[in-house]
Order: structure tokens, then C-alpha cells, then sequence
């Protein structure tokens, strides 16, 4: 028993250390990530590419956003394909496309169906060097693509990380979703200023069309109904290890809303994991696997160690350890959480930091184990 003892505590402490060097880490990258200061003008061509099924409720929001942009007209075009929509989101492009001449409207075939199928035939008639992607949700500020092209142009970045935030947060739900975007924002970047590649979102996506076109695009990565986004940034950073940068600027964040149901909330996080742990590349494995057994250990071991060593001496030692490293992990979580909210103006949020994390905790361990079924339900879809 005093060995099975040693072993979870040494486990537990194992755990912690890494973890707290890992979000330590992310803290740093963060903070060294410098906001991007304006740059001049650009001519370069950009092709921003929205891929649409069942969005008649926000399209509009998105095209007038992306249409209501400071960089000229002359020098973008707007690409929307349809993806098999049952409501008006079709007709609704195609006004747009008649009033506007840079809005195009493509209709996928019958016989191709999915965001990765979508995004893929834009880029097939895009005349842009810089392929520039966002979801039909979103929304953004009138100097997006304007600090876009000009992080382009100066960095020379193959892929361009933007970032996204909720933004109208109501509930007490959608402000605790909020918090842990915020979060995953700045993992992200804190990783890539390592140029450790772990995750980006297509809702904020830049990558020039050659480099698409170099790695071979979605090839190898269809049989994944997502990962439009990651997949894709894995198979450049394979090509170019340096090459994908964040780009930290409040001018190019794009905004979407948090999930109002849980339902809904549950079937999207789903789909996020639907990509399987052995898709993702050996860094994202190292770190997913870290975070979901850090916070197993802390959700399942006081459970555990109760049944163990409940009428033991080493009961309250345990439980004790286990409070300690709960602690431990509060203070480094909230320490990335400040450093996120104050550049998202969202330090407001923070008193919500306990109940978020206690919940957070039990989510990522339940998330994984419904993510490993690979089964979800996207836009009237059922996805194996």
C-alpha cells in the first residue's frame, strides 16, 4: 500500500511540474509575441474565402464585415460556396454576388460535400496570392484585411495565425466559453512564437496559395470531416518549420458568438476532436495527452485515493497533495488568463476564473473520452 502510495504521489507531482512548465511557457511566448505595429500599403491580391451551409441567420453580418474593409476593393475578391444548404444561405449569396462584382458564388457539386471540399474549390478559381479565410459566423473590424496583407507582406509568413474571440457574451455560459477561448488563443500563440504549431483557427486564417498548393492542399487529410484549419497548418510546418507566425494585432481579430446551448456546445467541441489523437502532430499529442491526464489525475485521484487510503495515515497527506496541486494549477491557468483578457479587453470575465477552471477540469476529461467516439452532428449533418 505505501508503495501504490508513492507512486500516484509521484505521479501527481510529475504531472504538475510539466504542466506548469508548459503554461509557463506559453506565458513567455505570449508576452514576447509583440502586437503588430501598422504597415504601408500593400497591392498584394487576396482571395478571402467563406464556406457557408445553413447560415442564412449571419451571413450577412459576415459578407457586410468583410465587404466594409479600408483595403481597396480593387485588390481582394470575396469567394462564398455554398456547401448543400437546405435554407436561404444560396440566395442569399447570389444577391450579393449580382450587386457586388468582387463576391463570388460557388455552388459544390452534389458529389463533394464538407468544408474541406469547399475551401478547395474557392481556392481552385482564386486569383489571390493570399488565400485569407473566416467562417459565415464571423465578423470583424474594417482594418482585418488591411493588417493582415501588411503582416504578410513584412514577415513573409507562409501561414498567418490570426486570432478569435467571442464577442456579445450574455449568459453566464457563453462568458465562461469566452474565458476559455481566451485561453487557447494564447496557447497558440505562445506556441508558435516557439515555432511549435499546435493549433489555429479557420475562422482567422491566412496562407498563400502557392504554399497550399506546394504541400498539396487537403490531400492525405479529406478523410477528416474537420481540420481545415490545424491539418493543414501541420502539413506546412512540415515543409516550412518557421514559416507560420500568429499575428497578435486587435485590428485582426475576427469575432464569432459563444454557444447558447449546451447541446450545441457539446456537438462543436466534439467535432474539434473528432480529428483523432493520432492526426495530430507529435507536439500536439505531447500536450494534449499532458493536459487530459493532469487533469484526470486531479478530477479522478481524490476519488481514488479515497478508496485506497481512506482508513490509512496517508489518506490526509494525499488529499492534502491534492489541493496543493489544484492550487498550482489555478494560479499558473489564471496568470495565462490575465495575460489573454487584458489583450482582449476581457479582464471582466475573470471573476469567473474558480467556477470556469472547476468545471473545465471535469469537461476535459469527459470531452476526451466523447471525442474519442468520433460521432457529432454539424449543420444537420451526422458525421462518423
Amino acid at each position: 500500500m505505501e508503495l501504490i502510495f508513492w507512486i500516484f504521489i509521484s505521479i501527481g507531482i510529475c504531472l504538475c511540474f510539466f504542466y506548469f512548465f508548459l503554461i509557463t511557457k506559453y506565458c513567455y511566448g505570449w508576452i514576447k509575441t509583440k502586437e503588430v505595429e501598422p504597415g504601408v500599403d500593400s497591392a498584394v491580391y487576396a482571395s478571402v474565402i467563406v464556406a457557408a451551409r445553413n447560415e442564412e441567420k449571419v451571413l450577412e453580418n459576415c459578407i457586410n464585415s468583410i465587404l466594409a474593409q479600408d483595403y481597396s476593393r480593387e485588390n481582394f475578391e470575396i469567394i462564398i460556396v455554398d456547401d448543400h444548404s437546405d435554407d436561404s444561405t444560396s440566395q442569399i449569396i447570389l444577391d450579393y454576388s449580382k450587386k457586388y462584382k468582387q463576391i463570388k458564388y460557388l455552388q459544390l457539386p452534389e458529389t463533394k460535400i464538407g468544408k474541406k471540399k469547399a475551401i478547395h474549390a474557392a481556392i481552385e478559381i482564386a486569383k489571390g496570392e493570399l488565400i485569407i479565410t473566416t467562417d459565415a459566423d464571423c465578423e470583424m473590424g474594417t482594418k482585418w484585411l488591411s493588417r493582415i496583407i501588411s503582416f504578410y507582406t513584412q514577415t513573409n509568413s507562409k501561414m498567418i495565425v490570426g486570432a478569435v474571440a467571442f464577442h456579445k457574451e450574455k449568459s453566464l455560459f457563453e462568458k465562461m466559453q469566452s474565458l476559455e477561448f481566451l485561453a487557447l488563443m494564447a496557447s497558440g500563440a505562445g506556441s508558435l512564437y516557439f515555432n511549435k504549431a499546435i493549433m489555429c483557427n479557420g475562422a482567422n486564417l491566412a496562407y498563400a496559395k502557392s504554399v497550399y498548393l506546394e504541400v498539396g492542399g487537403f490531400a492525405e487529410i479529406e478523410e477528416k470531416a474537420s481540420g481545415d484549419d490545424v491539418l493543414l497548418m501541420y502539413k506546412i510546418r512540415e515543409k516550412y518549420p518557421k514559416g507560420i507566425q500568429f499575428l497578435k494585432s486587435e485590428e485582426a481579430v475576427v469575432f464569432t458568438k459563444a454557444k447558447e446551448k449546451l447541446a450545441d456546445f457539446i456537438q462543436q467541441r466534439k467535432r474539434w476532436a473528432s480529428k483523432g489523437f493520432f492526426a495530430l502532430n507529435i507536439e500536439t499529442q505531447r500536450v494534449s495527452l499532458l493536459i487530459y491526464l493532469f487533469n484526470f489525475y486531479l478530477v479522478f485521484m481524490p476519488l481514488i485515493g479515497g478508496l485506497l487510503f481512506l482508513n490509512t495515515p496517508f489518506y490526509l497527506f494525499f488529499l492534502q497533495l491534492c489541493f496543493i496541486l489544484v492550487g498550482i494549477k489555478c494560479f499558473i491557468d489564471f496568470l495565462l488568463l490575465f495575460l489573454s483578457a487584458s489583450f482582449f479587453k476581457k479582464k471582466r470575465f475573470l471573476l469567473l476564473f474558480l467556477p470556469e477552471q472547476i468545471i473545465y477540469m471535469i469537461y476535459v476529461v469527459l470531452l476526451g473520452l466523447l471525442g474519442s467516439i468520433g460521432k457529432y452532428e454539424w449543420k444537420g449533418r451526422k458525421i462518423n
